[in-house]
């Protein structure tokens, strides 16, 4: 078998960590970002269609190999890698070269994934992952079939093997009306996440614009969003945002007493002065790489 998309960069950027989503690791940094051309599901309302759902020999790229990819993230100042656009897992062989040339070099390794990879290889790459963002789409295995063309079991398995072993992990929920709104499947999620150890995890609620096959959907109100916010706190969540609202307050407060920790705008962020992992009002530890 051979990697069609081993070393051919569909798109490569340079953005705020913040932006794939993590709140919670390295807030204020660049990642140096980078995706191939292809995907291992079929999304209906994937926004990155025209590099995901084509084959890598169809796509525009650049060629690139893990050393000078490596090399070029370090000279321009990014403190990590991130593996994102397209799904990392199928260009698997070319990100788990290049993450262990990074940590050589000092770099942190972040895999932005819809979690729908094998035990074998997720074990093959923990070693040298230290975030991760993986997009739950549905509590709701016939759901994830008619949307994604997949299943949900594999997911929430990524999702325990990533906390069991300690990588930084934040979970991205899209909600889009007629698929992923039902009020009583995200009352499930979040329960569910609750219940199996996800509650210092932070969750994010994501609004749905019409892309791709699903053009004719209309986009998640506003209101919808700030109710599953809500419905997390309540399972015990701890740290909900509200992703892409950018009206919204962003904000990061202690889970203990409310301390204001982080404040954000768009991607712009202030954190509170000399905050060190610590909640400066009670002491209580503010979960996150910082």
């Amino acid at each position: 078998m051979v990697s069609l998309s081993y070393g051919k960069l569909a798109a490569v950027h340079i953005d705020p960590v913040e932006k794939k989503p993590l709140y919670h690791f390295q807030p204020g940094s660049q990642t140096f970002s980078i995706g191939t051309a292809g995907c291992n599901l079929h999304c209906k309302n994937c926004q990155n269609h025209h590099i995901s759902q084509v084959s890598p020999d169809s796509a525009e790229f650049v060629e690139a190999s893990p050393a000078q990819l490596v090399d070029k993230a370090v000279k321009s100042g990014c403190t990590s890698i991130s593996y994102t656009y397209n799904e990392p897992t199928v260009f698997f062989e070319f990100m788990l070269e290049t993450a262990k040339l990074a940590h050589e070099h000092g770099l942190r390794n972040i895999m932005v994934s819809n979690g729908y990879i094998s035990p074998e290889a997720l074990q093959m790459l923990i070693p040298y992952l230290d975030a991760a963002n993986i997009d739950l789409k549905s509590f709701n295995d016939s759901t994830y079939r008619k949307l994604c063309s997949a299943s949900l079991e594999p997911v929430l398995q990524t999702l325990q093997t990533l906390l069991k072993a300690g990588v930084w992990l934040e979970i991205t929920h899209l909600i889009i009306p007629g698929y992923t709104d039902d009020e009583a499947e995200t009352q499930s999620m979040c329960r569910w996440l609750f219940e199996n150890g996800f509650a210092e995890t932070p969750l994010h609620f994501s609004r749905f614009f019409p892309a791709y096959q699903l053009t004719q959907v209309e986009a998640t109100s506003v209101e919808v969003v700030l109710h599953a916010v809500e419905i997390a706190k309540e399972a015990g969540i701890q740290y909900v945002y509200a992703g892409n609202l950018h009206q919204v307050s962003q904000t990061t407060q202690c889970h203990q007493c409310g301390e204001l920790i982080i404040e954000r705008k768009s991607y712009q962020i202030t954190p509170k002065d000399n905050f060190n992992g610590i909640c400066p009002a009670c002491g209580a530890a503010i979960p996150g790489v910082w």
